[in-house]
């Protein structure tokens, strides 16, 4: 009975910790967030003196958007799996001594994917990430972790090659890919997600295709679903986003920028 108790305040001591851990993240990414964009913001200059002007509410509606979607993420994700746990915890004073070590190692479990989940959350907004782990990499954790919560098929297609593109540029060029996995699952209920990518000595293609039932173009631009967005993005590369619709179902976005090497 003693080790029961033991066990149980060890995964209470965990779950506050994850709750720290939480509010630390988030003080950290407000505080880091106006430093990373002056730093960021001088390369943009140098790289990019072209860049269309961009008015500020564009820029206002890129950050609650982004704001929105790190708040929905922790709730959808994090806030769930916590609360799992707690209603398990609950539940383990009400079970038989020999059936309690199933349900706390199922609140161990879940205390571990909520770490994850905020693992994975930081690096979609960590800059430094995606440039010292690769576009590639980063985007295979974001598909990974797309499939394990959504259940879709999504292929991504490698080429090594985008690594090599400016870190400001990949930063972009991931949130742009998010941006319309997340559109494909919770707008057109897509079950097939294909991701390609054109490297050439003078445009860089990104083109993601999907099967849901988004259609109309038309709608899908005027609805916005994340298209001021993606566009807004795509301005700071010289770029531009395109959306067409498929032969059969779905929609296929491009996104195309001018060739530029780190």
């Amino acid at each position: 009975m003693y080790e029961d108790y033991a066990q149980i305040g060890f995964v209470l001591s965990v779950i506050t910790i994850t709750f720290l851990i939480l509010i630390l993240l988030l003080i950290n990414l407000m505080l880091s967030s106006r430093n990373k964009k002056l730093r960021h913001k001088a390369e943009l200059l140098q790289a990019y003196s072209h860049q269309r002007e961009v008015t500020e509410a564009a820029r206002m509606e890129v950050a609650v958007t982004t704001f929105g979607d790190i708040s929905r993420d922790l709730h959808d994700e994090v806030g769930q799996l916590l609360t799992f746990s707690i209603l398990q915890l609950e539940y383990l004073s009400t079970k038989p001594e020999q059936e309690r070590q199933a349900l706390i190692d199922e609140v161990k479990q879940s205390v571990r994917d909520s770490l994850d989940a905020i693992r994975t959350i930081s690096r979609g907004l960590n800059p430094d990430f995606i440039h010292e782990q690769g576009l590639l990499i980063s985007l295979e954790h974001l598909v990974h972790r797309a499939k394990h919560k959504t259940g879709i098929s999504i292929d991504l297609i490698p080429n090594q090659e985008i690594n090599d593109l400016p870190a400001t540029t990949a930063v972009i060029v991931y949130r742009i890919i998010r941006e319309c996995i997340t559109n494909s699952v919770r707008h057109g209920q897509a079950t097939k997600i294909e991701i390609s990518f054109s490297i050439t000595d003078n445009e860089n293609q990104v083109i993601i295709s999907d099967n849901g039932n988004c259609t109309d173009v038309i709608t899908f631009n005027s609805a916005g679903l994340g298209a001021k967005s993606m566009n807004y993005y795509a301005s700071l590369i010289n770029g531009n986003v395109t959306f067409k619709n498929n032969s059969g179902n779905g929609v296929t976005v491009q996104l195309a920028f001018p060739a530029i090497k780190s």
